[in-house]
């Protein structure tokens, strides 16, 4: 008998182990930090809003790259939420951060609703995903409006790891979509899939293993009244833990062989 309920405390650990994110309530944003990267002759700071509950954040200013960041530095995550820009009166940036080092070191993934010339540079209508990677951190910003407008080819300290562009790819005002990310679930993948309810409009896996881990954050450029709602952020154990729980599995069947021989 107590074989049995060995092996099924043995079994159920096992499943337990299964390294899946189990996903939690929303996440109550009101620790998280914003951070705007301002450039002389640019549009200034944004203004992050919450709304009652601190489960909804609404940047409300046609501001520089801004962020909103959860202060965690998370290796292995999962992140979904939707979000959607509340005005017909721009066609910018909205997006999300993650990775995130310092405000010179990140990924990025931005999302255009149409094609514009920028500081010098022409922004393509769609998605992109991209890699920051600075010389200086927070206070030394090593970037430049340049690299974040653009969104077609490497540029200064960005570069594009993949694209979903054309003249239909563009985000729609005041229509909500959903944002799925794996973030280094296997080592160095990036997941993000975007849909508008049951349509996935796109689906793509990078492996880049420059930031192993890092903050995530909500972000957009030039872009006012985004909203960003109902965003689940679960870390998932990493591959070690596993191994060790295992290893710990495996000592407690040695245990009970060794008391069966010592019964018997």
């Amino acid at each position: 008998m107590m074989k049995k309920n060995i092996r099924n405390l043995a079994i159920a650990g096992l499943f337990s182990l299964t390294p899946l994110a189990v996903h939690a309530a929303p996440v109550d944003l009101s620790s998280w930090t914003e951070l705007t990267l301002n450039y002389p002759g640019g549009q200034g700071p944004g203004n992050w809003v919450l709304e009652p509950g601190n489960t909804a954040v609404e940047q409300v200013i046609n501001a520089d790259p801004s962020f909103f960041l959860n202060n965690q530095n998370l290796s292995s995550y999962t992140v979904d939420g939707t979000w959607k820009v509340k005005t017909s009166g721009d066609d910018d940036y909205m997006g999300f951060v993650f990775g995130y080092q310092n405000s010179s070191n990140f990924y990025l993934f931005d999302w255009k609703q149409a094609s514009q010339g920028y500081v010098g540079r022409t922004a393509t209508e769609g998605m992109t995903l991209k890699k920051f990677e600075g010389a200086t951190g927070d206070g030394l910003v090593d970037l430049s409006l340049e690299e974040f407008w653009e969104n077609q080819v490497d540029f200064g300290d960005m570069s594009v790891l993949a694209t979903n562009h054309s003249s239909t790819k563009g985000w729609v005002d005041n229509i909500e979509y959903t944002f799925h990310l794996e973030y280094n679930l296997t080592p160095g993948d990036i997941h993000i899939v975007i849909s508008q309810g049951a349509t996935e409009l796109w689906n793509v896996t990078v492996n880049d293993t420059t930031f192993a881990s890092g903050q995530f954050g909500f972000y957009n450029n030039s872009q006012s009244n985004v909203r960003y709602a109902g965003f689940e952020v679960t870390p998932v154990p990493e591959p070690e833990t596993y191994a060790m729980l295992l290893a710990g599995l495996g000592l407690v069947g040695f245990m009970a062989r060794r008391r069966k021989a010592v019964v018997a």
